[in-house]
């Protein structure tokens, strides 16, 4: 049996966010260029089959050298909490 990885599983892998791998995907899909080892199932969930990675991974490569992809640093948020001080009512 042929391992598969999730968009998430691979793009942990990748180090690239989920939504590069699932625009290469689509993408690959759409030109024919996924093996058919790689299928689609419910309506944006996807195994991808190992022979496809590479590729994959050459198809966001390509499209972050070329300015399509720009990779974004994660937005730091930064919270604060407030706690009120006790009062004691003695009265």
């Amino acid at each position: 049996m042929t391992t598969r990885f999730s968009l998430s599983e691979l793009a942990t892998m990748l180090h690239v966010p989920v939504e590069y791998v699932r625009a290469a995907v689509d993408a690959l899909s759409q030109e024919g260029e996924l093996t058919a080892e790689s299928f689609l199932y419910g309506e944006r969930n996807w195994r991808i089959a190992p022979s496809d990675t590479k590729r994959i991974q050459a198809w966001i490569e390509g499209e972050v050298q070329a300015g399509r992809l720009v990779e974004e640093k994660p937005v730091r948020k930064v919270r604060r909490k407030v706690v009120s001080p006790k009062t004691t009512d003695l009265h």
